[in-house]
């Protein structure tokens, strides 16, 4: 089973202006990494390979979706 923390969360690939450079790295990571090579795996490593990128994109996200989300209901 995966770790929590190796799972993209319910908002990906969402992406606000003041995570532009989080989110650009860890999809930069990810696309390079999760190329299909014919491994089922691909993805599951491309996370880990991209561990610290997409643990980046989740804090800024966590800490910004909620403040767009809320301003967009207004």
């Amino acid at each position: 089973m995966d770790s929590p923390a190796l799972r993209l969360p319910p908002y990906f690939p969402l992406k606000v202006k003041k995570c532009q450079d989080a989110s650009d790295s860890f999809f930069d990571c990810f696309d390079f990494n999760s190329v299909p090579n014919g491994d089922k795996d691909v993805g599951r490593k491309a996370l880990t390979k991209c561990g610290a990128q997409l643990q980046a994109y989740k804090a800024c996200m966590d800490e910004f979706k909620s403040v767009t989300d809320a301003a967009s209901r207004r």
